[in-house]
């Protein structure tokens, strides 16, 4: 695996258009870009959304088994970096 890639931290929200939950690199927070799943406008948070892969688990829960987690990764789409960036 890329050695850049196992470096780079990512943050997880829902598309506020169609709930699909995206994964984007942490260095893309405060950026406008497409989702990809229904191309609505989004701008990337600089924090996790609660619930999602990345993000805090939400109140009066455990927190995702690991089985849950290989789910919720299998479920969302990550935002690319290009390959200058």
């Amino acid at each position: 695996m890329d050695t850049q890639l196992d470096d780079t931290t990512f943050l997880s929200f829902i598309c506020e258009s169609c709930n699909q939950e995206i994964e984007a690199p942490a260095d893309l927070a405060g950026q406008e870009t497409e989702c990809p799943a229904c191309a609505a406008l989004i701008t990337i948070p600089y924090v996790s959304a609660p619930g999602t892969l990345w993000g805090v688990p939400l109140a009066n829960t455990k927190g995702p088994s690991p089985e849950q987690t290989e789910a919720m990764k299998s479920r969302t789409i990550r935002i690319e970096l290009p390959d200058n960036w």
